[in-house]
């Protein structure tokens, strides 16, 4: 079969599609399939050494011989006899490997091709990692014969678009795994985190940001950009979140948002990469990012998390956050209703238990210790 000029730049479009969004690969398959006179195809990952293999997408063959394709007939295909030869750009018949007379009379013939009218497939291997190829495979109808030298050479010259295709859908593949890796761990780490973009709208905000905004008690939103209540603190927020969006040299600082009550938050305002450049600088790309941490609840997550390495009760952990705010024994006697003597002998204890003999260094132990991204909802391993 001859393909006209229309039909190639149909499937070339295709592909493209494919690239971006792996379902197409079904339309890329159909469309191969009725450009090379086969009835069903298939988009796999299989492995040259262990045998073994699984399926992307398919179309025209019976479920349950695709079940038991991996499961029992893929290490009987004869492509693995020419495993080295099966690389990027390859296109190849069975017929190259086993005469089709020769093949008829294999198992893998007489219990997955046949029972489904299948034979002669022809092959063009997409991808390529070690003994891991990833093959598109086209199957005729039994009786057909092998694909032609037109067939082949359509293949042939569409191999590098579909090569492209593959890599560009494997990167775009890590680059959303990478993404949602990272917003997992945003979510769930205490710092408030917001990304801003040009226009200084929030694009992204984690839990914890989400749950400081909510309680308006020192940050807001107006139009979707973040503020400060108090008018110095909003101020300096203000004009380091413009120098980080207009890109001015050594923009970024560290900001104290002042609060009613309790020491002001911390805010870190830096700039994000700009991207490739080429592209048009889009509206909602995220171009600044704002950190917000609590040191109370900073201070409150390393004093507990010393306090689960070294088993302190509830009251000597109350005598340790004391110490670290700076108020002292004597205002943790008060807070736990017991009298100074009764906070020396607690202190005492934490001393015995951390392995620490003064003051200071308590506060160095719990100062150095790293505390968990969600120090209440992850275990102590």
């Amino acid at each position: 079969m001859v393909v006209s000029e229309a039909d190639y730049l149909d499937v070339l479009d295709l592909i493209q599609g494919a690239a971006l969004e792996p379902a197409a690969w079904e339309k890329v398959l159909r469309r191969l399939a009725r450009l090379t006179n086969c009835i069903a195809g298939g988009l796999t990952i299989e492995d040259c050494r262990t045998r073994e293999g699984k399926p992307l997408v398919y179309f025209g063959f019976d479920k349950n011989h695709v079940e038991k394709t991996f499961a029992y007939y893929l290490p009987m295909n004869p492509l693995f006899e020419i495993a080295p030869q099966m690389q990027p750009g390859f296109v190849v018949t069975n017929g190259d490997v086993v005469p089709v007379k020769e093949f008829r009379r294999t198992e893998f013939y007489d219990g997955w091709a046949r029972p489904q009218g299948l034979c002669c497939p022809v092959t063009v291997v997409l991808h390529r990692q070690d003994d891991v190829y990833c093959p598109l495979t086209l199957v005729r109808a039994d009786g057909a014969g092998d694909a032609t030298d037109h067939e082949r050479a359509l293949l042939a010259r569409l191999a590098p678009h579909l090569m492209r295709a593959m890599r560009v859908g494997m990167q775009i593949d890590s680059l959303q795994h990478q993404r949602s890796a990272m917003e997992a761990i945003l979510t769930h780490t205490a710092i408030a985190v917001l990304l801003l973009d040009r226009n200084q709208r929030i694009v992204f905000a984690n839990a914890a940001a989400e749950k400081l905004l909510a309680s308006g008690t020192c940050l807001t939103t107006i139009k979707g950009t973040v503020m400060s209540r108090e008018s110095r603190s909003n101020r300096e927020l203000k004009k380091a979140i413009l120098e980080v969006v207009a890109r001015k040299p050594d923009a970024g600082a560290e900001i104290k948002i002042d609060r009613e009550q309790g020491r002001p938050l911390l805010a870190t305002v830096l700039p994000l990469p700009a991207g490739n450049q080429f592209f048009l600088d889009l509206e909602s790309r995220a171009c600044c990012a704002v950190f917000v941490c609590d040191p109370e609840s900073v201070q409150e997550s390393r004093s507990n998390l010393i306090a689960r390495i070294y088993g302190l009760t509830p009251a000597e952990t109350r005598v340790l956050d004391s110490i670290l705010s700076g108020t002292g024994l004597a205002h943790a006697a008060r807070q736990i209703g017991v009298s100074l003597t009764t906070a020396r002998t607690h202190l005492q204890r934490i001393f015995d238990k951390t392995g620490t003999g003064r003051q200071a260094e308590l506060v160095s132990l719990v100062m150095t210790s790293t505390p968990p991204l969600n120090l209440h909802d992850q275990p102590l391993l």
